[in-house]
Formats: C-alpha cells, structure tokens, sequence
C-alpha cells in the first residue's frame, strides 16, 4: 500500500523510511515510552506533525500502534484499513518479522552496535513489549492474531464510516483512487513482493551494522596492534 501511495504523491511513512532516519528511532522511542511504560507524556499534535512533516500518509510499525492516537489528533485524514487472509498475514509476519526481531544475531549486532541497528532494535522491541505485551519469540507468535484482530475491531470502532476504506488485497486502484478522489494512475497497481523486499532490506541493516562494529573495534585494536608489532620489531 505505501508503494501505491507514493505514486499518488501522497509521500509515505513506511518503516522502511527509518533505515534513512535514525535519529526518529529516538523519537519514536520516546512516544512508545510515554504510551506503554508510563515514561513522559503522550504525544501531541505539535509533536506527531513535527515527526510526520514529511509524509502525507503512515503505515507499519511503529505507526501502527497509535492508529487510535493518530485517528484521534488528525480528524480529517481518511483511513485505509488492509483486509487480508488472516492466516496469510501471520505466516508472512512470523517469517519476516518475529523470527527476524528474536534472532540471536538480530539481537547480538543490536546490542553491539549503538549507531544503527541498535536504535531499530531498541525502538522495535518496546513496541514488542509495548502493544503486543510479548517478552519472547513463543509469546509474540502466540498473541500475534489477536493482536491483528483487536487491531481491525478497535479502527472500524472508533472510524466514521465516511473516512474509513476496508481495502482487500487485490482490488488494484478503484477503490482507492475513489476514495482519495485522485485519478487512476497510467501504470499498474504495485505488487511489491513484501517478503523479499522485508528480507533484503534485514541483510543490508546486519549488514550495516556489523560493518559500524568491526571499524570501532579496529580503531581500538589496530593502533595496538601496531604498537605491538613495533615493540616487538625493536626488541
């Protein structure tokens, strides 16, 4: 749906936007804080438009967890909610998200490495925690279909019918289109294969962050490295 969006020129916040702007991991760290552990206050207007200046529409996590604040502090905005198969979604967010986040080597390069992956990790994780009330990979699979069903219940509950599309996978830009009331688009609907794209982008932020650890650590040992060899070439 992003992909889609964006073609429409309607800019949007994916989390994918985060690998760019790690420093909104601080950010919106901070707004799950104050939502879920009670630490500060919760977000207002003034803050959400300073962290979403950029965008004209949100989706995914971490987003996805103040749809009511979001839906609440914006009156007007039109919401877009994703019907899928329910079983779908879960082996798809099971293979690219919870094995992904629990991952020993995920979770090793995060704690290493305080300059990129550590940001993602520790913003990902307190909405783990957060919203999903999961402290383990067994627990996160568990909860992870009710926690997309209270979703869905909890935006058709609280959305005026009139601002509210219940948009199915497959319906190309109709729907949409009408009810944005922007014009169909020349080209065809994006189908963006979530999997692979979700799974290359992972490689690339290990990656990135395994790259970041090594340097520091051969700032540390080459220059003692160094010193060493010429004590020993001298002796």
């Amino acid at each position: 749906m992003s992909a889609a969006l964006n073609i429409l020129n309607l800019p949007c916040f994916h989390s994918f936007s985060l690998l760019s702007r790690i420093p909104d991991c601080k950010t919106w760290s901070a707004a799950l804080d104050a939502k879920f552990y009670s630490h500060g206050s919760p977000f207002t207007l003034t803050q959400w438009d300073q962290l979403l200046s950029d965008y004209a529409a949100i989706t995914d996590v971490p987003a996805t967890p103040f749809a009511e604040d979001l839906i609440t502090a914006y009156p007007d905005a039109k919401i877009i909610l994703m019907e899928r198969d329910i079983d779908s979604w879960f082996t798809s967010f099971d293979n690219n998200v919870i094995k992904t986040i629990w991952a020993p080597y995920t979770q090793f390069i995060g704690s290493v490495d305080p300059w990129y992956v550590g940001p993602l990790k520790d913003m990902h994780m307190r909405w783990v925690r957060g919203w999903m009330a999961a402290h383990s990979e067994e627990e996160m699979r568990r909860v992870a279909k009710r926690c997309y069903r209270e979703h869905n219940e909890m935006v058709r509950r609280i959305t005026p019918t009139e601002r509210l599309l219940e948009y199915r996978m497959g319906s190309g830009w109709g729907p949409l289109c009408e009810f944005l009331g922007k014009d169909v688009p020349d080209v065809e609907f994006p189908r963006v294969n979530e999997a692979a794209a979700l799974q290359e982008k992972i490689a690339i932020i290990l990656r990135r962050g395994a790259g970041n650890v090594l340097k520091r650590v051969l700032v540390v040992v080459g220059p003692l490295l160094v010193a060493g060899i010429w004590v020993g070439w001298y002796r």
